[in-house]
């Protein structure tokens, strides 16, 4: 099995939610339970484009839908036998070696098919009924969170039989504790964005637009990404803050500045997430003051990442820091998230106040302090960590204090 699905703890998830079986269709979770990429005809995001098929016994096998253009490539990769396919709107077809040699035009004939404009999302979750098989007619836990009303109206009507439940949680909680790989990608990714972000530190300049700050951390990062031998796709995403706003573009730099830095690279499609704030010249004393008091918070934090810890408790830690600082009226909704491959870089669970989730060995969490005070500027300190048995280990190495650049 190439994927990240463990089926031992998903078994005990099942069981506790009384589950015979999951059908997962997020483009997302296809990707991270089998280890291959679903398809483009997931690109729709549309349900039945793929699935993964995993019964609740460990020891029964997995089973998948995807679409006829990837499938062997598909099943080569995931390791899953139990493949059932269903035509997209690309044309493919087969010519053996006799085929070739012979009358090949009438070979290419009899294996012409209709094609639908995308798929038929229809045919594809009908094929979810017949591997399931006698599990049609048991409990099957489904991501709703994903299913649009029109995609959760045809499951229902291919699996007439069946209790559908909710298992978003589920994948959820399967998805925070990283295989050894994921971690990898992510610590990569990690290493890549600091390297980035270091030749920006050092190019930084005032008359610096934002695009040309973008530019040079986006290029050194990438540049770093293929040094480390970073496994394809791999991109960047930034959102850099110049000036009193905050949190638009703003710019270019004038002295006094700040400069808010909160980079990420996607490696095989996991993003990171770290960032740091930085000001041309001094910094003015409301300003200081502001990171100070933000770096006592990333800081009492910092001290609450291990396992067991609630994530409620290290919300209210960042909290007190900055009540504590002399900022009663700081309010944020959370101090960070879990990281791995989703649409964008913040993955539940949250550091936030009624979050009860316990940290776990294998996670991989962004913490985070900003503040956004319009007629200052954007502040942010945030370092992504793998959490170990031992405690929380940081991707980057980078000072955390307020960054003062020459003007």
């Amino acid at each position: 099995m190439a994927g990240f699905l463990n089926r031992a703890r998903a078994a005990r998830l099942m069981r506790e939610a009384q589950l015979d079986a999951l059908v997962l269709m997020q483009p997302e979770t296809v990707r991270w339970a089998s280890g291959a990429d679903p398809g483009v005809a997931a690109s729709w995001r549309r349900a039945g484009a793929a699935a993964i098929i995993a019964p609740a016994d460990p020891a029964a096998p997995l089973a998948a839908v995807v679409g006829d253009l990837q499938a062997l490539d598909f099943q080569a990769r995931s390791g899953i036998e139990r493949v059932r396919t269903h035509p997209i709107w690309v044309e493919t077809s087969e010519l053996s070696a006799a085929d070739r040699a012979g009358d090949w035009r009438a070979a290419l004939a009899k294996q012409s098919a209709r094609r639908p404009t995308t798929f038929d999302a229809r045919q594809a979750i009908g094929h979810i009924s017949e591997l399931l098989g006698a599990l049609a007619k048991s409990r099957i836990g489904v991501e709703e969170s994903f299913l649009s009303v029109a995609d959760a109206r045809l499951v229902r009507d291919a699996l007439p039989g069946a209790t559908l439940i909710d298992c978003s949680s589920i994948v959820q909680r399967l998805r925070i504790v990283k295989h050894s790989m994921e971690i990898e990608w992510l610590t990569l990714a990690a290493s890549a964005a600091e390297t980035g972000l270091r030749a920006l530190l050092a190019a930084l300049r005032v008359g610096m637009t934002t695009a040309e700050m973008t530019r040079v951390w986006r290029e050194a990062a990438l540049a770093e990404a293929a040094r480390l031998g970073a496994p394809q796709p791999v991109s960047a995403w930034a959102y850099i803050a110049v000036g009193e706003d905050g949190f638009a573009p703003g710019g270019p730099a004038r002295p006094g500045d700040i400069i808010k830095i909160d980079v990420g690279c996607v490696v095989n499609g996991y993003s990171s997430d770290g960032a740091r704030t930085v000001v041309l010249g001094e910094p003015s004393p409301i300003a200081a003051s502001i990171h100070h008091a933000l770096l006592d918070a990333f800081l009492a934090a910092r001290g609450e990442l291990k396992p067991g810890a609630p994530l409620s408790r290290i919300h209210a830690r960042a909290m007190e820091a900055m009540r504590d600082a002399g900022f009663p009226g700081y309010s944020r909704g959370h101090f960070g998230h879990s990281c791995g491959a989703s649409i964008w870089s913040e993955e539940w669970p949250f550091i936030g106040a009624d979050e009860p989730t316990e940290l776990e060995a294998g996670m991989v969490i962004a913490l985070e302090t900003p503040w956004y005070v319009r007629g200052v500027g954007g502040f942010i300190i945030e370092d992504q960590f793998a959490l170990t048995d031992r405690g929380a280990k940081s991707a980057w190495t980078l000072p955390h204090e307020l960054i003062a650049l020459p003007a």
